[in-house]
């Protein structure tokens, strides 16, 4: 596999989670953050990417005047780590799930 593809598939692998696991997280939790990295070179290659968010669970007022129905809810996070690798002497993967609530 040439260092263009490599480069592509680490990007994608990259990429493809943080938009499934980001939109959604991002549109719902009171802060967000989403990293990645990714580089091929000679002697192989590496990706990694890092996800988290928080929210406080208060609900809010409306411009009317009635709650939203979240009041009282409990706020919570979630991390989440993911790393690949490939070189001359074999392939590593791992990864780090945690949510509180």
């Amino acid at each position: 596999m040439n260092r263009k593809t490599v480069t592509r598939l680490a990007f994608a692998a990259i990429v493809a989670p943080a938009l499934a696991f980001g939109a959604p997280a991002a549109a719902m939790a009171d802060s967000f953050f989403a990293a990645g990295m990714s580089e091929a070179g000679p002697h192989g290659a590496s990706q990694a990417g890092v996800i988290a968010g928080a929210t406080s669970g208060h609900g809010g007022d409306h411009e009317d005047g009635h709650k939203d129905g979240h009041e009282g809810g409990k706020g919570g996070s979630f991390y989440i780590k993911k790393w690949n690798e490939a070189g001359p002497h074999g392939a590593s993967e791992g990864g780090v799930v945690s949510a509180a609530g």
